[in-house]
């Protein structure tokens, strides 16, 4: 009879308590699973949110420095007119004093 109980319980066991067992952990480890996952796509769906941002950024950031390079380039012609502009101007008061030397020469 105790073999008998014995055999009865290890059937018990595998027939009733370990599929109950294994489907409750499952359940569990698979809401886990589900819940890790869920959250991992929200880090990669941000991560890919980032990486489209870092590349927009990166984009504007080498627009701004072209425009400023086409800036620096205008400033730099205007500052070479300035300075021709000057010099057209000291020419002519050199020739203005040429000339007033030469007619003072002459009398």
């Amino acid at each position: 009879m105790a073999e008998d109980l014995v055999t009865v319980f290890a059937r018990f066991h595998r027939e009733v308590l370990l599929p109950d067992m294994q489907r409750l952990i499952g359940d569990a480890v698979g809401g886990l699973r589900q819940e890790m996952n869920a959250h991992f796509d929200a880090i990669y769906q941000r991560l890919d949110r980032l990486e489209t941002e870092y590349q927009m950024i990166v984009a504007g950031m080498k627009r701004i420095e072209e425009r400023l390079d086409r800036l620096e380039q205008r400033v730099d012609k205007l500052a070479l007119r300035s300075e021709l502009l000057e010099l057209k101007t000291r020419i002519d008061s050199l020739q203005e004093q040429i000339r007033t030397l030469e007619a003072r020469l002459e009398q």
